[in-house]
């Protein structure tokens, strides 16, 4: 019944029943049925105490988990070579992906060259030392990449493209357990520590070793990869001519043994 269609009579009702009820004696609840409410209470509160400390410790063991792993991965990661110029030749002219850079300022000259995909030495000489790795000898009118010296590439093989030019190398004392590819022309040169040259000749692509380890692998030279022994050079034609094979040429290995020489100043 809606409360418009209530009547006077229906109020007066309502008026006796509550008094009626409050006139009742209520029974009181019993000290077990309180002290039960009171255990369930402190119960559910203790729970949920205990549930937000084990969320609030598992919380500190992850944010530690996370912390240890970050220093861990700064840690052991490879160290990335900081790269230095030793020297630069007067009049020397450097692009970086194809931008001339200054070479007055060396430090800002060996950060444009570790950071550059490509380099070209467009004229004069540049020296520059890669860590404890390698020493670089870049002259005029080479062409190189450098690959697995950036901090952001994935350990592995130092890979070397000398599209042309000349390039000489010598590695050093924090070498030992890497492995140096680099691609010739037509050659693919493995490096396992040595001294080295590449030089583009006129006729073909020469590869000198003046002490270590370095083994030519080529279509001109056969299905196995041949090694070229200290104080030797393999020589593979542009033309179809058999690869030749002899003692190193006086005008690749003097530079080279500068470099050699210079190498043990640094790393005695």
């Amino acid at each position: 019944m809606s409360a418009d269609r209530r009547t006077s009579g229906d109020a007066d009702l309502d008026v006796e029943v509550e008094a009626a009820l409050r006139n009742c004696d209520r029974p009181a609840a019993r000290a077990e049925f309180c002290d039960e409410l009171r255990r369930r209470f402190l119960d559910a509160a203790g729970a949920q105490s205990s549930s937000r400390r084990r969320v609030g410790s598992r919380t500190v063991w992850l944010l530690a988990a996370v912390v240890i792993l970050a220093a861990g991965y700064f840690l052991l990661r490879p160290s990335t070579p900081e790269w230095r110029v030793l020297e630069v030749a007067p009049g020397s002219v450097v692009q970086a992906d194809g931008v001339s850079v200054p070479v007055e300022d060396r430090m800002a000259l060996a950060r444009a060259l570790q950071n550059a995909h490509a380099i070209f030495v467009e004229s004069g000489d540049v020296i520059v030392r890669a860590g404890d790795l390698s020493l670089f000898d870049i002259g005029a009118g080479t062409h190189v990449e450098f690959a697995g010296f950036h901090p952001d590439e994935r350990p592995g093989p130092l890979l070397v493209r000398a599209s042309s030019g000349r390039l000489r190398a010598r590695t050093g004392p924090g070498f030992p357990g890497r492995m140096m590819e680099v691609l010739a022309g037509s050659m693919e040169v493995a490096v396992t520590g040595t001294a080295f040259a590449v030089d583009y000749e006129e006729a073909g692509t020469c590869v000198c070793c003046l002490h270590g380890t370095v083994e030519v692998k080529s279509q001109a030279v056969g299905a196995e990869a041949m090694a070229v022994q200290p104080g030797k050079m393999c020589l593979v034609f542009r033309d179809d001519r058999a690869p030749l094979w002899g003692d190193s040429p006086e005008a690749h290995a003097q530079p080279l043994g500068r470099l050699e020489a210079r190498a043990r100043e640094i790393w005695p």
